[in-house]
């Protein structure tokens, strides 16, 4: 069993460096070293649930200080799969500075009202990083606000998006899960990534009071068209 006192970034750095190793196949299985590694990964993850919990009733107080009445606000450890994609996806990311092992999320009823949240949580927390994802959207499509802030010594990922942004974001998780690829992270067949991307966009219109002019609908038509062999399962 390994302690928290004993995950020091460099242990962390160094039993990341071991399992990314192994599974990109640039070194030979060592069972016992490789185990000690995933051990040092899992106290790591598990060092995240206090902070964690810290994070969500603090968000959750946030929002209702906020009146955002009809909030919804969640919270989850990253998946072992998932970190280990992750370990391999970006070669150059220590373990310790992964940033979005723990993370929350409230889902809120207006853009004002992320804002509002998020400008709360600059003046209570110590902020590592802001990703404004509704100012400048991902390739993707993908819209919200990542805000990176410490919690009893852990980083902590909060996500605030609106309603609007988290059914687009809920749908691309569907989508990827029946494709097999992971689109929201820029993966799978560019005709889906496009399609979902105009999508994406139409919908910020929309939320943000403006219509959507015929250009965009054609477009969004023709990219529905170009993707619906992946949509039917073509690509697994």
């Amino acid at each position: 069993m390994v302690l928290a006192s004993e995950l020091t970034p460099s242990r962390v750095n160094k039993a990341g460096k071991t399992i990314r190793r192994v599974l990109r196949g640039d070194a030979e299985l060592d069972p016992d070293r490789f185990e000690q590694a995933v051990d040092i990964l899992l106290a790591f993850r598990a060092a995240h649930q206090r902070p964690l919990t810290t994070a969500n009733m603090g968000l959750r107080s946030m929002v209702r200080t906020e009146r955002c009445a009809k909030a919804e606000v969640s919270q989850r450890l990253k998946r072992v799969p998932t970190i280990l994609d992750k370990l391999v996806r970006e070669p150059t990311l220590p373990l310790s500075r992964m940033q979005d092992l723990g993370g929350c999320r409230a889902v809120l009823s207006s853009i004002d009202e992320v804002y509002r949240v998020q400008s709360r949580i600059a003046k209570r927390r110590t902020i590592e990083s802001v990703s404004d994802y509704i100012e400048e959207p991902r390739a993707s499509g993908y819209r919200g606000v990542h805000v990176i802030a410490w919690y009893k010594d852990r980083r902590i990922e909060v996500q605030l998006r609106t309603q609007v942004m988290h059914q687009w974001a809920v749908t691309v998780e569907q989508l990827s899960a029946a494709i097999g690829k992971d689109v929201k992270s820029g993966y799978g067949p560019q005709e889906v990534q496009d399609l979902m991307q105009a999508i994406s966009h139409a919908m910020a219109i929309e939320e943000q009071g403006g219509i959507v002019e015929d250009e965009l609908l054609h477009e969004m038509r023709a990219r529905r068209e170009a993707a619906a062999p992946h949509l039917a399962g073509g690509e697994r």
